[in-house]
């Protein structure tokens, strides 16, 4: 036993808290799911440790532990960070106020943006000034900056972000601030936008280094009590934490710039499902991650996420790399009410993990776990690995008030709330594929999550999704990708230049320096699981005049010196042409930006083989009445664990297994792959193969 170590993967939800171990030896999996402690997530990871202990689990044996994290990001949810100040450039005092003038829903005249995280009376200008190319015009006024200092001491206040005016091209003056303060008042925290993202677009610049420190105490506070407690159970090592990007960092890292992890969870159940995606050889899929407070999308093409270089989060914009991810708040325990019109509505607003769905025990609001439970679709004994007993009676009684209003019977009403929430999603995802101009049909749907595999045969037939891919542990699959997930670092350089006025070499040069850039924050880190490492060329270019940008990435094979640029021209053309249907070849072409990413691949997991048995359809071990779409069905039941490469499972059935529960619809069918994933089709596509 000496020689055995583990790796761990911790994913907190807003319901539960999900951890996968993996023995390095035996590639044997262990996955459970625990309620999340809402008011101390740290606990959460704790009780879960403690139920790994019962099974035996020696915890001073786990040698690699990763943590996809929510703490910043419901921080800044529920408005909960620190009193700031902000010292801008003298004439920009009303930054966070002006934002960007737009209406956030265009044709709701009663919308409102967002209020400032910092207040304006804690605004401060600093008389300085750059040119947009980034040479002094004013130089810093250092008895101005120590006034202002000395109002924030007066105040109180938390900390101090530092953004001037075109700092992305020279932070000389955000830098002298810094040194300034650090020098004559070293208890204050500070932070500078250069050092953080230097990229172009000052609002949008300096919103997110104010959340970044906005939210920083919060996650810092909670990174040293995990620390603190992690070692109180005899876990010797520190967490790597989940970045939006779908990468890793150390825990000092994710303390400094707490604002790169928002989308950390997410973001590492995209990652697992690619690797999914790899093991089922289907390139293209539609993940659809479905838990407690809401349901998650994002595309896969070609096996590789899509990213996106900005994203909103409570109406705020965060212009850092991140796994391009599409929400609707439509989850297991999204509300079930009716509106002034009569019509039945799920969600947005959720119950949580307290006092949870009725089914539980402990609320009185009906869900929609409630009405997957009514109609048959869940396990009482089973929900949640059997840690947690549904409670049938419960859950009628809640919906017995709504089926009242809509004149139907409790299994109908509760049929109708599933529909509903099924035509939410479908709604989002036909915006989404719009947006992306992709056909469904050459898409397999990914579901996951602790409901994803309930609703997604359903959402596959809407869309006319070529299969759904259920993974052998979808409930858990954000902790389990948070462990696949590798290392990776973004770089950034703005700079607005003219492609056919640039040369090779000049490009060459810049890529360089942001190579160098990326590669030193890897040299920082506290990583010892690194296998090799690669080096993403990226530059956001537009046809001049455009007002946003396309991401465009590059060969290195472009940078060689008897090149020329006219490949990269060329390459934006038919990337133009492929998004938007249209090319300009007489128009000049803007770079705005460079970027570089460093990817360090970490060791695959040791996964155990699948037991492959012939291809035939098995022998269910229950059966149960369901109820589908206004129609009463006697469902096959089968055990996930009896199912091997090869079986074959026949609609309408459910497939049990401790972290979810999957539900194939009549004429369809279930098939085990090789990799041990549940692939669902249409039976004639099925028998057709």
């Amino acid at each position: 036993m000496a020689d055995v170590s583990y790796r761990l993967g911790i994913d907190i939800g807003g319901t539960f808290t999900d951890l996968s171990l993996i023995n390095e030896a035996t590639g044997e999996l262990i996955e459970l799911k625990t309620p999340t402690v809402t008011d101390d997530p740290a606990q959460g990871i704790i009780n879960g440790l403690k139920l790994l202990k019962k099974r035996g689990i020696d915890l001073s044996k786990i040698q690699y532990l990763v943590h996809g994290m929510t703490i910043g990001l419901n921080t800044l949810l529920q408005r909960k960070g620190a009193n700031l100040a902000l010292f801008v450039t003298e004439g920009f005092q009303d930054i966070l106020t002006l934002q960007r003038l737009r209406l956030p829903i265009p044709y709701d005249f009663n919308s409102r943006l967002p209020d400032p995280l910092i207040p304006r009376k804690h605004v401060y200008p600093i008389t300085e000034r750059l040119l947009h190319d980034g040479t002094i015009k004013k130089p810093l006024h250092l008895q101005q900056l120590d006034e202002a200092v000395q109002q924030v001491i007066s105040k109180k206040l938390a900390g101090i972000v530092i953004s001037f005016l075109h700092s992305y091209q020279n932070p000389v003056h955000e830098l002298q601030a810094k040194a300034y303060i650090k020098r004559h008042y070293p208890h204050l925290v500070v932070i500078t936008s250069s050092e953080l993202w230097p990229q172009m677009r000052e609002y949008e610049r300096t919103v997110m280094s104010v959340v970044n420190l906005y939210i920083q105490p919060q996650v810092k506070q909670y990174l040293h009590t995990l620390k603190t407690r992690l070692e109180e159970e005899g876990v010797p090592i520190s967490p790597y934490i989940t970045q939006s990007n779908g990468g890793l960092m150390d825990a000092e890292s994710a303390a400094d710039a707490p604002v790169k992890t928002l989308f950390s969870g997410p973001a590492a159940g995209v990652i697992g499902a690619a690797r999914i995606a790899a093991s089922a050889d289907k390139p293209n899929l539609i993940t659809f991650d479905v838990g407690g407070t809401s349901a998650d999308i994002s595309i896969i093409q070609k096996g590789r996420p899509t990213m996106a270089q900005s994203n909103q989060l409570s109406g705020f914009p965060i212009i850092l790399p991140s796994v391009a991810m599409y929400s609707i708040g439509a989850g297991g325990g999204s509300v079930a009410w009716i509106d002034q019109g009569g019509l039945l509505k799920a969600g947005p607003e959720s119950v949580g993990s307290h006092p949870g769905p009725a089914s539980y025990g402990k609320g009185s609001k009906a869900a929609l776990t409630d009405a997957f439970l009514i109609c048959g679709y869940l396990n009482q004994a089973r929900f949640a690995g059997g840690h947690l007993q549904l409670q049938l009676a419960a859950a009628k009684v809640a919906f017995q008030p709504i089926a009242d209003q809509l004149h139907k019977t409790v299994e109908q009403a509760a049929d109708q709330l599933i529909q509903v929430a099924i035509a939410n999603m479908y709604t989002e995802l036909s915006n989404v594929m719009e947006q992306q101009g992709f056909d469904p049909r050459d898409f397999s749907l990914l579901a996951f999550g602790g409901a994803g595999p309930v609703v997604a045969n359903f959402l596959a037939r809407e869309i006319h999704a070529k299969h759904v891919v259920v993974p052998p542990s979808p409930g858990t699959l954000c902790a389990l990708g948070a462990l696949t997930a590798d290392f990776i670092h973004d770089a950034v350089l703005s700079k607005k230049i003219c492609l056919q006025d640039y040369t090779i070499e000049q490009l060459t040069q810049d890529y360089e320096i942001l190579t160098r850039q990326a590669t030193e924050w890897f040299s920082q880190q506290h990583i010892q699981h690194i296998k090799n490492t690669s080096i993403l060329l990226m530059a956001d270019a537009r046809y001049q005049g455009q007002a946003f940008e396309i991401e465009l990435p590059l060969s290195a094979d472009w940078l060689k010196q008897e090149q020329d640029v006219h490949q990269l021209i060329e390459a934006f053309h038919q990337l133009h042409k492929r998004q938007y249907g249209h090319r300009d070849d007489q128009a000049k072409i803007e770079f705005t930006h460079l970027r570089v990413r460093v990817i360090g691949e970490t060791p695959p997991l040791p996964f155990s083989s699948v037991q492959e048995s012939s291809r035939e359809a098995l022998k269910p071990h229950a059966y149960r009445w369901v109820f589908i779409e206004d129609k009463e069905y006697e469902a096959a039941i089968y055990n996930r664990s009896n199912l091997s490469a090869g079986s074959i499972v026949n609609g309408p059935a459910i497939v049990e297994q401790d972290d979810t529960t999957t539900l194939i619809l009549p004429n369809w069918s279930g098939e085990i792959d090789l990799s041990g994933n549940l692939v669902i089709s249409r039976e004639v596509a099925l028998n057709e193969n």
